[in-house]
């Protein structure tokens, strides 16, 4: 079983961004369980969401204390988001602008934040991130690409659909590994 912690800032997707990998690994066969926290939470606050994904059925129902992957949705939470758990030879998805490591642990590096404001991806708060961040866990979790926008085009028929299965698009063929 495969299990994924997200941390972000409240406002920026996390929680989207946990259902849509959710319903990808649906879409791809699987069993996938999305697993939002929901605490004392607000907007601008640091949250976190939880992604299972498995072939074969999934009976827990906690939050995932050591994933084997963390994303991390703004560089600003990278040491917190390390140092919350992580197995030791989990990977980090990180959202910046310029390549981040993290000692021990594989690092990919996607710019979610210029993907999105290209392809106008915009709220009040600033750029939607979580479907270029999507894209690019797809890429690093073996998510085939025509999965990866199956669910986009399932959850957003039409013009707006077009807007996030670019930028998802551009994050899965642009995300690099830097360690």
């Amino acid at each position: 079983m495969l299990e994924l912690r997200i941390n972000g800032f409240g406002g920026q997707g996390s929680v989207t961004l946990a259902h849509l990998l959710a319903q990808a690994a649906l879409e791809n066969g699987q069993q996938g369980q999305a697993l939002p926290f929901f605490g004392v939470e607000r907007r601008g606050a640091p949250v976190r969401a939880a992604v299972r994904m498995s072939p074969t059925t999934i009976h827990a129902h906690s939050q995932c204390e050591l994933p084997g992957y963390v994303v991390v949705m703004s560089e600003k939470l990278m040491d917190d988001a390390v140092s919350e758990g992580i197995l030791k030879d989990g990977a980090v998805i990180v959202n910046a602008p310029y390549a981040v490591s993290v000692p021990a642990h594989p690092t990919w590096q996607i710019d979610a934040d210029a993907i999105a404001r290209e392809a106008g991806l915009f709220s009040a708060d600033g750029p939607f991130i979580n479907i270029p961040l999507f894209g690019a866990v797809c890429r690093v979790l073996d998510i085939p690409q025509h999965i990866m926008e199956q669910t986009i085009t399932n959850k957003w028929p039409g013009k707006r659909g077009e807007s996030n299965l670019s930028a998802a698009n551009r994050a899965y063929e642009n995300v690099k590994k830097i360690s």
